[in-house]
């Protein structure tokens, strides 16, 4: 009885261990040193006591590189539902009583009217690089970090945010 007693709780040990290292990999970061490919000077991200990002850096670019990476960590699940929300996705996730919401936002054509307006947008203004930025600090992030709890709940696969994803939440927030 006692080795049984002694391997349950071992067992139990072993599992909450798992799980607080699970659980610990999917929390923010908030302080330390991290490595954000491109940039072309330092950048610093303080958080308030609220959890509110600020952010320096020396070039425009580098700024937006550095948002799209804090918002990636901070609401990248928010940022899926609204890509999905945008372009009739949610019921892949959520399933059939969702496939409603999905034909009204196909039917309204958010994501193709995004994915035109993304192939002839000018690539050589600064909104343009602005928004390549923050993208690339969205996907880095995506890229070195384990994806959230709720993607991992709702089997969702990380992909690539694109330009034609902005503009598709463009298009939905504007609704």
């Amino acid at each position: 009885m006692k080795r049984v007693l002694t391997l349950l709780v071992l067992l139990l040990a072993v599992v909450a261990g798992g799980g607080a290292w699970y659980f610990h990999g999917k929390q923010p970061t908030r302080s330390g040193e991290r490595h954000l490919a491109g940039l072309e000077k330092p950048v610093d991200i303080r958080y308030d006591d609220r959890g509110v990002p600020h952010i320096r850096a020396q070039t425009e670019a580098d700024l937006y590189r550095a948002l799209g990476y804090a918002h990636a960590q901070d609401r990248l699940f928010q940022m899926e539902l609204m890509r999905r929300l945008a372009r009739g996705e949610l019921a892949e996730i959520f399933g059939a009583k969702l496939v409603e919401t999905d034909r009204l936002f196909r039917t309204l054509r958010l994501g193709e009217h995004a994915e035109a307006y993304a192939a002839r947008v000018d690539r050589n203004g600064k909104p343009w690089k602005a928004l390549e930025a923050y993208l690339a600090g969205v996907n880095q992030f995506q890229d070195s970090h384990p994806a959230p709890l709720e993607f991992d709940l709702l089997g969702i696969r990380k992909r690539p945010f694109t330009a034609a994803d902005t503009f598709a939440i463009n298009g939905y927030t504007a609704y």
